[in-house]
């Protein structure tokens, strides 16, 4: 499911039981780095906390060159909650084009 397919979903019933993450690589300038946007939508039935989006990017022949993580904003949802991610990686010379997204979370029993 790509992230285009997001404004055709009616409801929380038709996206799968889990905590789904999709990014989007937003901008990139020789000066300022690569910047790549995204969110998390909690869709397994319970509370989520501690949400940390973490990214992989890969250079020639899928060798990873990077990788880092974000808290995202906010970093406490809701079942059917959403929350944004942003990276900006200041010292990348090129577009963020090949990377790999996950999620990190815990379950807020505190509800």
């Amino acid at each position: 499911m790509g992230i285009e397919s997001f404004p055709e979903i009616e409801n929380f019933q038709k996206l799968p039981r889990q905590v789904i993450i999709k990014g989007a690589s937003t901008r990139f300038s020789a000066e300022k780095g690569a910047e790549l946007r995204g969110i998390v939508i909690n869709n397994i039935g319970q509370p989520i906390k501690n949400i940390r989006a973490q990214l992989v990017v890969f250079g020639m022949n899928k060798v990873p060159v990077l990788g880092t993580s974000a808290m995202t904003e906010p970093e406490k949802l809701p079942q059917g909650g959403i929350a944004n991610f942003h990276f900006l990686l200041k010292g990348f010379k090129q577009e963020i084009k090949n990377y790999h997204l996950r999620v990190a979370w815990s379950f807020d029993d505190a509800v």
